[in-house]
């Protein structure tokens, strides 16, 4: 019994021996037991381990706070920013204390009809303390972003109501379904567009996507921009709290930069050579321009 022991013993002994000296062979040792046959037979052996160094090492070296995104954005040529939220009292705050009181912007359009936006200008006005949209409180973004643009128009840019009457109509009466409410924001936004002047629109996450995201039919309205506003001057940010539980903040976490605001001003910046083992952590860094992270303490 004691000799057949010690036998199994000493291979697997001298595996942990060889794999503490040299790291990179055990990673050969669990490749060469790969059968020809096997789905993972034509992987390269990079693939075998996920590298979360690299990854980390990357987005230290290209991270900057939300303050140096904003200059960044105010020294830009970028006409149209499309910022992404979850329509929340924490995401509302984080912007009015972090983002609008430096961000310059001609126009801001909003995810609301005109007649709603008509309401929440004259409450700002007459100081009123809570000026809801969207179940979430307007009053301190629109009053920081008005203070630092004294000429800033506020618009609504939401699918009207004979949109949604002639959508509704057309899902009825065809199956084509080709009408859907980002298509007409699109082209609310493109009626409202001003040359020379920087638009901000403030939506929900989905719609300030550059790729689709299972919406249906329902391309998220940047990528209709796209055919509108340049490329380099159309650029979509994704806001994501320290509190939700996405693959983004988890990834944060297992990667001990939790800690503290941050910014990924170029997603393009970071290799998908180190995400692209994670689909559920590709689609934050291909559907974004930039990922703004902030830490609800």
């Amino acid at each position: 019994m004691m000799r057949t022991l010690r036998k199994l013993l000493v291979p697997l002994i001298l595996i942990l021996v060889v794999s503490m000296v040299r790291p990179g062979v055990s990673a050969s040792i669990v490749t060469a037991q790969v059968t020809a046959d096997s789905p993972a037979s034509h992987l390269d052996s990079a693939f075998w381990i996920a590298d979360a160094v690299d990854l980390r090492s990357q987005l230290l070296a290209k991270r900057i706070s939300t303050a140096d995104w904003v200059e960044r954005i105010n020294r830009s040529n970028t006409d149209f920013l499309c910022l992404g939220e979850m329509h929340t009292a924490e995401f509302r705050q984080f912007m009015a204390q972090n983002l609008f009181p430096q961000l310059n912007a001609d126009i801001l359009m909003l995810e609301a009809s005109a007649v709603q936006v008509e309401e929440l200008i004259t409450q700002v006005n007459s100081s009123t303390n809570s000026v809801p949209l969207l179940s979430a409180d307007m009053a301190a973004i629109l009053r920081t972003a008005q203070s630092h643009n004294p000429n800033l128009q506020i618009v609504g840019v939401d699918q009207t109501e004979q949109q949604t009457a002639w959508m509704n109509l057309e899902q009825r009466n065809s199956d084509r379904k080709r009408l859907s409410r980002d298509g007409f924001i699109a082209q609310n936004i493109r009626d409202q567009l001003q040359s020379g002047k920087r638009h901000v629109a403030l939506f929900g996450s989905t719609h300030c996507a550059t790729h689709d995201l299972g919406l249906g039919n329902s391309r998220p309205f940047v990528r209709h921009l796209k055919g509108i506003v340049r490329g380099d001057r159309l650029k979509s940010a994704l806001l994501i709290s320290s509190t939700q539980n996405n693959p983004f903040t988890l990834m944060l976490k297992s990667l001990g930069l939790d800690g503290e605001s941050l910014v990924i001003p170029d997603t393009k910046a970071i290799s998908p050579e180190t995400y692209n083992f994670r689909w559920d952590i590709k689609s934050f860094f291909e559907n974004y321009d930039a990922l703004i992270y902030f830490n609800e303490r």
